[in-house]
């Protein structure tokens, strides 16, 4: 009888332990998660709305995510910063339409091309004990719009550190929102979305550029004061993707941001 009672007594101790280190990692989370709306399918530019939530679990039923957004063709990244105890996670998307989501710049889900709409995805990770940094990236093409990230404890075991992929190149700058050169004040452009021509004021120089040669260039994609003029520079534009993406660009000659050149 003692024996049983004593067997009893450590199991029940056992299952306490398991459910309170379960309960706490399932309460992380619910983390400030950082959002950042894209009008664009690409993730690129300046975010037309930003917001931060507890949960990342949205149903938008194809409506715009918030205000200056469309409901269709958009992008959403989704930033957080948690702690994990040691041990074996399980991490689960569902969206429509796509998802990647990433642990430390990793990538675990990528649901990318692969028509998995509606469809939930999981993926086992060892995380040693202390904060990590977990991504989203969403992607809404049309029709219905949701998405649910979420994690729980799945059970002690080999906890390696997601190891960083190392980027070829910088990241590419963020476009900035007003820009001014020798050549004019930029910002009705950048606000518009329109050709840097339509703001170029030639200064007379004769060695300046003249309205014809800013005409000549592809658009600026991104904005910011660079010199000198006709300089390439490479940039990674997704470090999600694998390969990793990287494109040239080449400093504008009105020296008011960088246009792609591949």
């Amino acid at each position: 009888m003692k024996r049983i009672l004593a067997t009893l007594g450590a199991l029940v101790a056992t299952l306490a332990l398991l459910f309170s280190a379960h309960s706490a990692v399932n309460a992380q989370s619910g983390n400030t998660w950082n959002l950042f709306y894209f009008d664009n399918l690409n993730w690129t530019g300046n975010p037309a709305a930003t917001a931060t939530v507890p949960f990342l679990n949205f149903n938008w039923n194809g409506a715009p995510p918030a205000a200056n957004m469309p409901g269709a063709n958009w992008t959403l990244t989704a930033t957080t910063t948690a702690f994990f105890n040691g041990g074996q996670y399980q991490f689960s998307a569902l969206a429509d339409d796509e998802v990647l989501v990433m642990v430390d710049n990793l990538s675990i889900i990528d649901t990318r091309g692969k028509n998995q709409v509606g469809k939930w995805q999981t993926h086992q990770l060892g995380m040693t004990a202390g904060m990590h940094n977990v991504q989203v990236f969403y992607r809404q093409f049309g029709g219905a719009s949701f998405v649910n990230v979420t994690w729980a404890y799945a059970k002690p075991g080999p906890n390696p550190t997601p190891t960083a992929r190392a980027l070829p190149n910088p990241l590419a700058p963020a476009s900035a929102k007003t820009v001014t050169t020798p050549f004019g004040v930029f910002d009705a452009c950048i606000q518009n979305g329109w050709h840097q021509s339509k703001c170029f004021i030639q200064d007379g120089k004769w060695n300046s550029p003249n309205l014809g040669s800013i005409e000549m260039e592809p658009a600026i994609a991104i904005w910011g004061n660079c010199e000198p003029a006709d300089s390439d520079v490479r940039w990674t534009t997704d470090a999600n993707t694998n390969p990793i993406q990287t494109r040239a660009f080449r400093c504008s000659k009105s020296l008011a941001g960088w246009f792609p050149t591949s």
